[in-house]
């Protein structure tokens, strides 16, 4: 049996191949297998994880993890430690299993300190820059990728460095962005990376997109689709078709548009978990309400919302976990800060007489005492406070903001839209005959049909949205960021929705409408005031004209 060793230039030079042609990469790991190879315990973890990498090329994170865990825990070589970390913490990314990721956090932060090699470093620094991507902090996402891109070493890791590097920049708003994502396309094609190259090329129609500049994002994508290489990575192939969707519609080709949007839809493993997917949902809803199929609007309206709550619960669970993570890390440093003022101590005891030592540790206890019962006492403080707070600030039947709260959240909105030239709009909606629902049905009637209406309302709301209630039967919603036409919509839909609530669980069935009135900053300007009278003036328009309508103020 032939014995092998596997230097580390091997191993860089086969993780290179890897992203350049798989085939040939997965040839040469299959030739290493230990039926046809003697291993040495260092040789066999360094096969070990080219196995690790072959099955992350593969979406095969079960095997990935398989090969890697093993490596972390028995290697004594903290180059390959760190490799083996890091790719075990990018997988558990993938896969969303953000607690076990982010334990590795620290971890990787001491294993950098510890090893010269270039590469492994670099292999390090570019898992922290996805990590801290991923949690929105782009700062340090810029800055462990930028220790990459202005030394890399080599091309290819300056290359491999520019995505993290790219989307931070993308995620602080950099005002040359689209320089930087020119000249990291030119160090990707002088380092004939392609995935990395299609990536950033990724990058860069959402940039366009976002500056509205449409014609240039398509043509991009029609370039991308001379490329064959494009269809061997379908992660790139969704997010260039995301991006070229949203590029469509700016341009009203809302056939090309949702010939995409529906190929990510049907195409998509993760569907309520990925941003391309509940876009495109968004993107089909956009398709059917400008065509008047509204039956179609409201399916695809409502797909997009479950995916929207899929998505945001999923960025909650990975921000949750970095906390957590960031908590576990400080207690531990918190620990060993303990543990280091204990020894000291212990020191000076040995010197004192044991009177002096009962002394210590008694004044000790009475101290950890007096901090519990400040603590006990602070808690009780804050939550009696919190209690309070909600009762002076919410509504005690729906839920929602009273009136009070809703005036000081909206102003807050409201000056920040101002501030930033954003636009805001106001519905304001009453329930139509509810003093009759009152006296022929009863209170209790009346109470139900007022929590059914917030129910049924919320489903539909953003959750930076001000929804309150400001009279008996009288609820308002500021909706920041929101244009005239989006808002009236949304009245329309919640209409439509108050209108199907089934009312027969009071007991008895009684017919649940209301009237809506919009209003906006394009028309009213940013006074809390006028908008909620022009709101108010729309909203009778609606009540004169039969009542359970929508109307949009007209000056």
């Amino acid at each position: 049996m032939q014995v092998l060793a596997i230097s580390v230039e091997d191993f860089n030079a086969l993780n290179q191949l890897r992203l350049k042609n798989f085939a040939e990469f997965r040839s040469k790991v299959q030739s290493l297998e230990p039926a046809n190879v003697d291993y040495s315990t260092k040789n066999y973890n360094y096969y070990s994880l080219l196995k690790a990498y072959e099955a992350v090329t593969q979406a095969d994170y079960t095997n990935a993890l398989k090969f890697a865990l093993p490596v972390t825990n028995y290697t004594q070589d903290p180059a390959l430690a760190l490799r083996a970390k890091s790719l075990v913490a990018n997988v558990l990314i993938i896969s969303r299993d953000y607690s076990r990721a982010f334990s590795y956090l620290e971890e990787i932060k001491t294993l950098i300190d510890k090893v010269t090699d270039k590469r492994a470093r670099n292999h390090g620094f570019n898992v922290l820059s996805l990590m801290y991507n991923r949690v929105d902090n782009y700062e340090l996402a810029y800055s462990y990728s930028n220790i990459i891109y202005e030394d890399p070493g080599t091309i290819t890791e300056k290359c491999h460095s520019s995505f993290n590097r790219i989307e931070a920049l993308i995620g602080l708003n950099h005002d040359q962005v689209d320089v930087e994502i020119h000249n990291s396309l030119a160090v990707c094609k002088e380092a004939d990376e392609p995935l990395f190259s299609w990536l950033i090329t990724s990058l860069q129609m959402e940039v366009l997109v976002k500056n509205k500049q449409f014609l240039k994002a398509i043509s991009i994508y029609e370039t991308a689709l001379e490329q064959s290489q494009i269809t061997d990575y379908i992660t790139v192939k969704t997010r260039i078709y995301h991006q070229a969707t949203l590029a469509y519609i700016g341009i009203e080709d809302y056939v090309s548009a949702e010939k995409l949007a529906k190929r990510i839809v049907n195409g998509s493993k993760d569907v309520l978990l990925s941003m391309p997917v509940q876009s495109s949902y968004y993107s089909l809803y956009q398709i059917s309400k400008a065509r008047g199929e509204l039956k179609e609007a409201l399916t695809n309206f409502e797909a997009y919302s479950q995916a929207l709550a899929a998505f945001q619960n999923d960025r909650s669970d990975r921000l949750l976990a970095y906390n957590l993570a960031l908590g576990q890390i400080e207690l531990k440093n918190q620990r060993i800060a303990l543990l280091d003022k204990d020894n000291e101590v212990l020191a000076l005891q040995r010197d004192l007489y044991e009177q002096e030592a009962r002394q210590n540790r008694l004044l000790v206890l009475i101290l950890a005492a007096v901090l519990l019962l400040a603590s006990v006492l602070a808690y009780r403080g804050m939550t009696g406070r919190q209690r309070f707070k909600k009762i002076a600030e919410y509504d005690q039947l729906t839920g929602v903001s009273n009136r009070y709260h809703f005036n000081n959240q909206a102003q807050v909105a409201l000056d920040y839209c101002e501030a930033n030239t954003k636009p805001v709009a106001v519905i304001l909606f009453d329930l139509d005959h509810f003093k009759t629902i009152n006296d022929t049905y009863g209170h209790a009637a009346g109470d139900w049909a007022l929590q059914a209406v917030v129910k049924t309302c919320r489903n539909f709301m953003r959750n930076n949205d001000v929804f309150g209630r400001i009279g008996g039967e009288e609820f308002a919603v500021v909706l920041p960021g929101c244009h005239t036409d989006k808002a009236v919509l949304l009245a329309e839909i919640c209409r439509d929705a108050i209108a199907s609530i089934d009312t027969s669980e009071t007991g008895t069935s009684f017919p649940l409408t209301a009237s809506f009135g919009v209003s906006s900053s394009d028309r009213s300007g940013y006074l809390l005031k006028q908008l909620l009278a022009d709101a108010d003036h729309a909203m009778y328009k609606s009540k004169q004209g039969g009542r359970d309508q929508v109307s949009e103020f007209a000056p």
